[in-house]
């Protein structure tokens, strides 16, 4: 199953580009867009009421300006990593198949033998074969190990 999990993991990927960069770069730019606005409304509080005189204004205007910046950073750091997410999962789909279970024509099979021998019947059989496949190769897999260790 762990082949079947990657494959899923590498398709949603593919399809929504979401990875570990682009959510820490949702959440960065979420921080810098409330922090922003929070510089914002302080510089254009004390630019129109000039309360603590111009040196501190300048330096609001200013650090509006460099979290702006930091804002416009993230947004461009973040679509790279979202670019770079959806070409990674797409070159790893497309250097491997899709897992067996997966394949169209062993699912059309398998839709046509539950359609003609009724659903109740056949999942529980379909899902002791599953089992019985799975433990088979998880045994032959632990075997072969084995016999390698021996060599």
């Amino acid at each position: 199953m762990n082949a079947l999990a990657r494959y899923l993991t590498n398709l949603a990927q593919a399809k929504t580009g979401l990875g570990g960069g682009v959510l820490i770069g949702y959440a960065a730019q979420a921080a810098l867009v409330l922090v922003t606005t929070v510089l914002g409304l302080i510089a254009l509080f004390l630019v129109f009421a000039d309360w603590l005189g111009f040196g501190t204004t300048a330096t609001s205007i200013g650090m509006f300006f460099a979290f702006g910046a930091l804002l416009i950073g993230t947004v461009i750091w973040t679509n790279y990593a979202k670019k770079r997410t959806v070409e990674n999962a797409q070159r790893a789909l497309s250097a491997r198949k899709a897992p067996l279970l997966l394949s169209p024509p062993l699912l059309t099979a398998g839709m046509r033998l539950g359609r003609s021998v009724g659903w109740r019947r056949f999942l529980p059989a379909a899902l002791v074969t599953l089992a019985a496949t799975g433990i088979a190769a998880e045994w032959t897999r632990s075997r072969n190990s084995r016999d390698r260790g021996r060599d």
